[in-house]
């Protein structure tokens, strides 16, 4: 009769489902993104954002 012993084979990848590595990775490249600081071409400081649409605008009384 064999005894019975433990694995020690790697565990089975999960397709699928990031690993948290990737998961901090991409939160890390997200952020980067959201702190750039718009510009224009040519150097100089970025427009103002458009104003709101008339459709989306707070009415006026």
């Amino acid at each position: 009769m064999r005894a019975q012993t433990t694995s020690t084979t790697a565990p089975k990848p999960r397709y699928g489902v990031p690993s948290p590595a990737l998961l901090a990775r991409a939160d890390r490249g997200y952020a980067r993104f959201l702190a750039q600081q718009p510009e224009s071409h040519d150097g100089s400081q970025a427009l103002p954002a458009p104003a709101a649409h008339p459709a989306t605008a707070p009415a006026r009384l």
